[in-house]
């Protein structure tokens, strides 16, 4: 697992990144289609605060976004720790980012805020991924519970509110005073 969590976390990423933003993907894996998922879900459920985070007054100077990706990593951290919803959180506030910085006509910082993403998770927070199975334990985590379709997304939204509010707290804040 070790050395394929660095390439394994960037077709993640790029995966995400592309289905956020309207591209064309290859078929997504299961982690990844869980990953699209989850993220849309905290998405429609966090629309507005997502938007607001990532307005034209909220946007980093040009060539700014993989600093201010850093700072929002770390400041969700610093609210409570890691854990897997604060990852989403993290992953859906990079696509708003992502969106954002494609409207403005930045697109050349989109792949920039990619690598900062995976040096994020696969590098610096390595240890941490390992420690909870990688991403198989993502995919495991979402999908652990009854195989009703109905109480999967119900647990699934519990688990995702819980998890990354805290950290999206976090993020309003540092949003606020910037």
């Amino acid at each position: 697992m070790q050395s394929e969590l660095p390439a394994q976390t960037a077709q993640l990423v790029d995966d995400y990144l592309q289905h956020r933003l309207g591209g064309s993907a290859l078929p997504p894996s299961r982690t990844a289609k869980t990953l699209r998922r989850v993220a849309d879900e905290l998405e429609s459920r966090e629309k507005s605060f997502f938007r607001s985070a990532c307005s034209p007054a909220a946007l980093p100077e040009p060539g700014g976004a993989a600093a201010h990706l850093g700072r929002v990593a770390a400041q969700m951290e610093a609210d409570g720790g890691l854990n897997w919803g604060r990852v989403v959180a993290l992953v859906v506030f990079t696509g708003n980012l992502a969106a954002a910085l494609a409207e403005r006509g930045t697109r050349d910082e989109i792949g920039a805020l990619a690598e900062a993403l995976v040096a994020y998770l696969a590098g610096e927070k390595r240890e941490w991924l390992e420690a909870h199975g990688g991403w198989d334990g993502f995919h495991l985590f979402f999908n652990k519970h009854g195989s009703d379709a109905t109480d999967q997304n119900s647990t699934i939204s519990s688990a995702i509110v819980a998890a990354a509010g805290f950290g999206l707290a976090g993020l309003a804040f540092l949003l606020a005073v910037r």
